[in-house]
C-alpha cells in the first residue's frame, strides 16, 4: 500500500485503529495533540488507560524516531509508523529503535503490523499525559 502524503498515512493510521484492527484493542484516538515540545500525529487511549502516541512518515523514520522518542515523556507506549516499504528498511536498525523504548510498524490494506513492540513506562511528565487521554477521550 502506497500513500501520496502523510495525512493519507494518518487518515488510514486512525481508521484502523478506531476499526479495533489493531495490537491494542478498542481505543479513543484524537490526531495532533500539540504540547510544548512539538506534535504527536496521533494519541490513542485503551480501556486500562494506556496511552499510546504515533508518529507517522512517509520516508524519514530518524525523524520519526526522535519525536517519538520525545513521546515517551508523556505516552506509556510510543511508536514509529511507516509505509511497508520505508519500516522494512527501518527494522534493520532496529537497535536503534531498541535503545529508546520506541516501537516500529506500518500499515497494510486491513492492519497495523508490528515490527518492533515499544517498551511500557510511566510517563516522566503524567500532567502530560492527563492532557493526552482527556483530548482523546473528548473532555
Amino acid at each position: 500500500m502506497t500513500f501520496a502524503n502523510e495525512k493519507l498515512l494518518v487518515d488510514r493510521l486512525l481508521s484502523l485503529l478506531q476499526s479495533q484492527a489493531t495490537f491494542c484493542g478498542p481505543v479513543h484516538v484524537t490526531p495532533e495533540f500539540f504540547y510544548s515540545r512539538g506534535r504527536t500525529d496521533v494519541v490513542a487511549v485503551d480501556q486500562d488507560a494506556t496511552l499510546f502516541a504515533f508518529e507517522a512518515k512517509l520516508t524519514d523514520w530518524k525523524t520519526a524516531l526522535h519525536q517519538a522518542y520525545r513521546n515517551t515523556c508523556f505516552a506509556h507506549s510510543s511508536y514509529v509508523v511507516l509505509p511497508k516499504k520505508t519500516a522494512l528498511a527501518a527494522v534493520k536498525f532496529v537497535g536503534e529503535f531498541e535503545k529508546r523504548g520506541v516501537g516500529l510498524c506500518y500499515v497494510d490494506e486491513s492492519a497495523l503490523v508490528v515490527l518492533r513492540a515499544s517498551s511500557h513506562t510511566e510517563p516522566i511528565e503524567p500532567w502530560l499525559a492527563y492532557d493526552a487521554v482527556s483530548l482523546a477521550l473528548g473532555q
